[in-house]
């Protein structure tokens, strides 16, 4: 370690928001250890036309046919199924214009490049692999084989001891695997109280409040689970639509003369909104229920789709740390059967704690840096 000023290219591709929200927490984190960032979307750096065939398949494969993302995403998990995939995307990678991507790497001469997303990976291996640590942040609670390719990182950072073992399983040496959870923002580390996020969104103090989220890209169940809780006395409801504006509109206009339902877009000051919740019914994204576990919140898992949410909603009512919503239109039911019960809602929230990682970016980064 010397006294000159380090520095750290993190790269995320923009598909979802999870990749690009634990990438930012990253460059939170290394802030306080005075290294220099670069946060890059891998995806901006290929031809637009590409760009944009590459997002826009897997968001209408997500929101429109879920169990054919599913089917692709578990068949592709064993080297079987996989490897030709894997070539086909690292010469995919090269061909749209890795180039722009490698030259920015170049000009900015990192000491340590991470992924939290594997678009991309392996061009900017074959550059810089054995000069410098190409490393993979997990964003799941579960491990894909894309993500446990020994040809490409060096070290691994993931959510999970259950993923560990999958990491084991494939023969990858342990030293360089890491149980540290998924990075989340250093507010997490400190949330305000529900009296102080209160009064910045301007919620009442005494009334129930409800958070529904339908994920970054706004998927799900959401005018159901948001009807069935408004009808619940007193009750506010804040419904988060992502990026989806169709939904965003369409939920506009559903509940316009519903003074209990506010409507919003992608909210970046989530913190204050777990913070003020009573109760958060939410997807399974792994970013996402990183943040819910930090709050100590009561959450449930509706709409789950297929593949990596499926997993992380296995791993999370597993144990213990979630409910699930099997009936969008009875939620209230369920919601309320929790906040009712003292026990319940203790034990819900005392899991959540014990899972939650809110330094998980802290660790990642003091080990990063011991060998930079």
């Amino acid at each position: 370690m010397t006294n000159e000023k380090r520095r750290a290219a993190i790269i995320h591709s923009s598909i979802g928001t999870g990749h690009k929200t634990a990438a930012n927490a990253l460059c939170e984190w290394f802030s306080m250890f005075n290294v220099e960032t670069i946060c890059l979307d891998a995806l901006a750096y290929v031809n637009p036309l590409i760009r944009g065939i590459y997002a826009r398949t897997y968001l209408e494969m997500v929101r429109k046919a879920p169990q054919i993302w599913g089917y692709f995403y578990e068949s592709t998990d064993s080297p079987e199924g996989s490897i030709g995939l894997l070539i086909g995307l690292h010469e995919l990678t090269v061909k749209l214009n890795a180039r722009k991507l490698l030259k920015i790497l170049y000009d900015f001469s990192p000491d340590v490049i991470i992924f939290t997303h594997f678009f991309a990976a392996s061009a900017v291996a074959q550059e810089f692999r054995g000069r410098i640590p190409i490393i993979l942040v997990n964003t799941d609670f579960l491990s894909h084989i894309f993500h446990r390719d020994k040809d490409v990182y060096d070290e691994w950072f993931i959510a999970s001891q259950e993923a560990r073992l999958q990491y084991e399983a494939d023969g990858i040496d342990m030293n360089k695997v890491h149980v540290s959870g998924i990075p989340v923002r250093r507010c997490f580390a400190d949330p305000p109280t529900k009296s102080t996020a209160r009064a910045k969104l301007g919620l009442s103090q005494e009334s129930e409040v409800f958070l529904v989220m339908g994920g970054g890209i706004g998927v799900g169940p959401l005018e159901d689970v948001v009807e069935s809780l408004s009808r619940v006395d007193g009750a506010t409801v804040l419904t988060l639509c992502g990026n989806n504006d169709d939904l965003r509109e369409a939920m506009e206009e559903r509940f316009y003369d519903n003074f209990k339902v506010k409507v919003f877009g992608f909210v970046k000051d989530m913190v204050n909104i777990y913070a003020a919740s009573d109760a958060i019914v939410m997807k399974p994204g792994g970013l996402s229920t990183s943040e819910v576990l930090c709050m100590k919140r009561p959450f449930f898992l509706c709409g789950v789709i297929p593949g990596q949410e499926q997993r992380n909603s296995d791993y999370l009512l597993d144990r213990g740390a979630a409910k699930a919503i099997f009936e969008p239109r009875r939620t209230a039911h369920t919601v309320l059967s929790v906040l009712r019960n003292d026990a319940e809602r203790k034990r819900l929230t005392d899991i959540a704690g014990g899972l939650a990682r809110p330094r998980a970016g802290e660790f990642i980064v003091k080990k990063v840096l011991e060998n930079i």
